[in-house]
């Protein structure tokens, strides 16, 4: 789901679905808090042919000092839903149950991942067991968690282990630079990530994080060796 092996525009939506764009504030000291918000992307995808559509996320507060991260996003004959339940213990994001449907032309795909803590593992949709790292993520979460680490001043790279069908896996990311966004409400000065992929790898992902708006993020561009590309611009914010 997150990092598409081909250049179909299913896999290619499906992927920036999940690229990260929560709000995480950091608090005095050593606490942490996440704030409510909803965020609006605009998304395109240039190919054969052009395809916008939109993308809306949001967090919310749940019960039991827990909180909601989802994603709705929209485009001609395809919708994907995503979620995550999680809380934040010591500055570290825990998820506690996943969740994903993508409908295209009539055809629908699921996943969902419960996490045991208390046994180190978690369950797939198809019922498979999977031996959990600690600080695992789910392929959704780890946006937070990343965005909590830029806020809390980590710089330089990033690595999170994080449930891909049913294995462990590793998101590398490393830091670029700084440069400034153009968004409808101006220019955002952000921090920019690139994904570490291997050597021979025919794609090269960039993420932008405005450091003003607690380093959700701003922009993020894929770009194929074909010259196909998507990007997703942030368009509106409400906290």
């Amino acid at each position: 789901m997150i990092f598409p092996k081909r250049r179909t525009f299913k896999q290619s939506y499906n992927f920036f679905v999940a690229l990260p764009l929560s709000v995480i504030l950091l608090c005095s000291g050593h606490a942490y808090a996440l704030e409510a918000y909803q965020a609006t992307y605009t998304a395109s995808l240039k190919s054969s042919i052009n395809i916008s559509g939109t993308l809306k996320r949001s967090l919310s507060k749940s019960a039991n000092n827990q909180w909601f991260f989802e994603d709705d996003i929209s485009a001609f004959l395809a919708s994907i839903k995503e979620s995550s339940l999680l809380s934040i213990k010591d500055g570290t994001v825990v998820p506690h149950q996943y969740h994903y449907l993508r409908k295209v032309i009539g055809k629908k795909k699921k996943n969902d991942i419960s996490f045991d803590w208390t046994k180190n593992q978690a369950l797939s949709r198809d019922k498979s067991i999977i031996a959990l790292k600690s600080k695992t993520q789910d392929p959704l979460s780890y946006q937070l968690q990343l965005q909590l680490d830029l806020q809390k001043g980590k710089r330089g790279r990033f690595s999170y282990p994080y449930t891909k069908k049913n294995r462990i896996d590793e998101l590398n990311f490393v830091e670029v630079g700084t440069e400034f966004v153009n968004t409808p409400f101006g220019k955002i000065k952000s921090i920019k990530l690139k994904l570490e992929r291997k050597n021979n790898a025919k794609r090269e992902t960039f993420i932008w994080f405005s450091i003003k708006h607690n380093f959700i993020i701003s922009q993020l561009k894929q770009t194929e060796s074909d010259g196909k590309s998507y990007s997703i611009q942030l368009e509106k914010l409400t906290q």
